[in-house]
């Protein structure tokens, strides 16, 4: 993890306080419980409540291996003693570390970008080239994509470069204090590194790991490497290590032939949901899809 500053610095340091017409919630807007900061394709918070039935009302520590938005995380944080919560997105994992150790200086920051942003019309694309080392400014660069690019899909080319275009918003939220003070609070429970999910080793007994991977024939740019069939046999075969250590796994993906068979065994149960699929370049495939979700526990002799 690169080395967190102590407080903001440079140009964003200089920037005018923000005008009150920009990104200043109103009462509707103000938000109370912990959700996502930023968009995901695939987020979980459209099928929380099929998801609800399968955790444990009491968690000792639990595991995210695929944090993407952590909406999973957020939504069942209270009933965790602790959590690890990682991803191969190392500018994601960046962002997280700073909403949970350093959101002040984060909201600053994404107010000088909101400000530049609708006074500048190429702004957008000039900080999508930026190459930057600080970790507030790398978490707000992120944050600031997310919220005005094309549809808020994270995708990164093979050289690892943000390429999404510019979205067509009016007035897009792009800093939103109350949520990122909300998300500080509730990740004051959470250790955030980045990795494979192969580093989920030291995972307990009675510990509850839950996995969101790419989907199996989804969109899977979130990093240069993708994640393909054998990235999904690696999982399964993890899966398989962490309920012989007797920890509780539940596994989401897509409903096909290739994760119905991979997960075929008596330590294996499949349960069939409907997800609403929000984020999706035609507007036509944006609805009710059938997702499956795989919970797995140690057999018991």
């Amino acid at each position: 993890m690169p080395k967190q500053p102590d407080g903001l610095t440079g140009p964003a340091a200089k920037q005018p306080p923000l005008p009150v017409s920009l990104d200043l919630p109103g009462i509707a807007d103000i938000h109370t419980e912990a959700a996502p900061f930023v968009k995901w394709a695939g987020g979980k918070r459209s099928v929380i409540p099929a998801l609800k039935p399968f955790f444990p009302n009491h968690i000792p520590c639990y595991w995210e291996p695929f944090l993407g938005g952590g909406a999973v995380f957020f939504a069942f944080q209270d009933r965790m003693e602790r959590a690890v919560l990682s991803d191969a997105n190392e500018d994601l994992v960046i962002t997280f570390h700073v909403v949970k150790t350093n959101v002040e200086a984060l909201i600053l920051r994404l107010k000088a970008h909101a400000i530049e942003h609708h006074q500048d019309e190429g702004y957008f694309n000039a900080v999508r080239k930026q190459k930057l080392r600080s970790d507030i400014e790398i978490a707000a660069r992120f944050i600031y994509l997310n919220k005005t690019c094309f549809n808020g899909l994270y995708r990164v080319n093979a050289s690892g470069q943000f390429n999404v275009p510019k979205g067509d918003y009016k007035n897009p939220k792009i800093c939103d204090e109350e949520r990122l003070r909300v998300a500080n609070e509730a990740l004051k429970i959470a250790q955030i590194r980045v990795g494979d999910f192969t580093r989920v080793v030291e995972a307990r007994p009675d510990d509850f790991i839950y996995c969101d991977p790419p989907y199996d024939g989804c969109f899977s740019n979130y990093q240069p490497s993708g994640f393909d069939d054998e990235d999904q046999k690696r999982l399964k075969k993890q899966a398989d290590a962490w309920i012989d250590n007797g920890s509780r796994v539940l596994i989401s993906n897509a409903r096909t032939a290739m994760i119905n068979k991979l997960y075929k065994g008596a330590a294996y149960q499949a349960h069939v949901i409907k997800a609403q699929r929000l984020i999706s370049a035609d507007a036509n495939t944006r609805g009710a899809i059938e997702e499956v979700v795989i919970s797995g526990n140690a057999q018991k002799q």
